[in-house]
């Protein structure tokens, strides 16, 4: 059961009060969404690079320590690949095997940036109301203030 809200039964404060928090929301989301989205390119790198070392010729190559140091390494098994399957377990898995695991991690996070992006424009819609209602309602309350000065 949800809670419906009248928006033109909210005061001026109120509905700045509520646009700030959708705001918060708007932001949280879209934060959500780059999150997804930076998950997804780094699942899709490494479907590259299985690609990449299934084409290559060489055995040799540069193993990352951290993100700026390598060292020199060689390949010993070349259709054989650690893949991480989450919570810090890795399962051995062919190149084929392991870029399925990495597509369907991609097709899911493909699916929660849907909901996501669906809830951002439901929260921008709903933000564009209530502007459009504290407008409206300032503008009444600009032209009471304007009669009760014209009457005085």
């Amino acid at each position: 059961m949800s809670n419906k809200i009248d928006l033109n039964k909210l005061s001026p404060q109120q509905l700045v009060d509520f646009r700030k928090s959708i705001d918060q929301e708007v932001t949280h989301f879209t934060q959500s969404l780059q999150a997804l989205q930076a998950a997804q390119s780094k699942l899709k790198e490494c479907i590259t690079s299985i690609d990449n070392l299934e084409a290559g010729k060489s055995e040799d190559l540069l193993i990352p320590l951290t993100s700026s140091l390598y060292i020199p390494g060689k390949v010993v098994k070349r259709n054989e690949y650690l893949v991480d399957i989450g919570t810090g377990y890795y399962v051995e898995k062919s190149a084929q095997d392991g870029k399925s695991v990495y597509e369907a991690k991609i097709k899911k996070l493909d699916q929660d940036a849907k909901k996501l992006k669906d809830i951002l424009v439901e929260k921008n819609d709903l933000l564009n109301a209530v502007n459009l209602i504290l407008r409206r309602k300032v503008i009444e309350l600009e032209k009471q203030q304007q009669q009760q000065t014209a009457t005085s």
